[in-house]
């Protein structure tokens, strides 16, 4: 009898253990998805209130940029569907032109593109909130780069060549991101950082 009272008793207390662990690891569970999908919310709002403000674009904002670069990037963002841009990947690098039959966003465009070739040369880094991992890896290349620039009857041409192969890859990469930022505006910009789990 006590034999048998006995073995019940275990089973019970075993019975009550599983439970007991099932139960910790739901409640740990449940916390960690939790965590995940408030983390991902307050992301996704975060992106969501840079997207809405397209007036001040605070995701412009850098470590290391004046204003009227600020001001010039605001153009190329609210004009984008009034640029035109040819890309071609080249064996050693990529051939750019961009254009626009606006006057003053073409001469926003020229100024940032001369900015952009001038600052690499000088391995100064805007850090500007939004700008791609890849622009980030290619500052670190800046001596290995050789950017020829000239100006075209509507915008400017570039060429950047280097004969690291990983910087190819980088330049022609950079390339297509900001073809899809001229095709897509902001939302290209929102969808990357998504992506890539970047913040602002």
């Amino acid at each position: 009898m006590n034999n048998s009272w006995n073995k019940k008793t275990i089973w019970i207390l075993v019975i009550a253990i599983i439970f007991f662990m099932g139960g910790i690891a739901f409640y740990l569970l449940s916390m960690k998805n939790h965590h995940y999908s408030m983390g991902s919310q307050h992301h996704a709002q975060h992106l969501k209130q840079h997207e809405h403000d397209e007036v001040n674009m605070p995701g412009l904002q850098g470590e290391d940029i004046t204003d009227q670069e600020v001001n010039d990037l605001k153009q190329l963002f609210q004009k984008n569907n009034e640029i035109k841009r040819l890309v071609e990947n080249i064996p050693n690098g990529i051939i750019t032109v961009t254009e626009s039959d606006n006057e003053e966003l073409r001469s926003s465009i020229v100024d940032h593109v001369t900015m952009m070739v001038t600052r690499l040369q000088e391995e100064k880094n805007p850090q500007v909130i939004i700008q791609s991992p890849t622009l980030h890896e290619i500052f670190k290349y800046y001596d290995e780069i050789e950017t020829e620039i000239e100006l075209t009857e509507k915008g400017i041409s570039v060429i950047q060549t280097s004969e690291n192969p990983e910087v190819v890859a980088l330049l022609q990469q950079h390339a297509s991101e900001i073809s899809d930022m001229v095709d897509r505006g902001m939302q290209a910009v929102h969808e990357r950082m998504m992506k890539s789990g970047q913040t602002h």
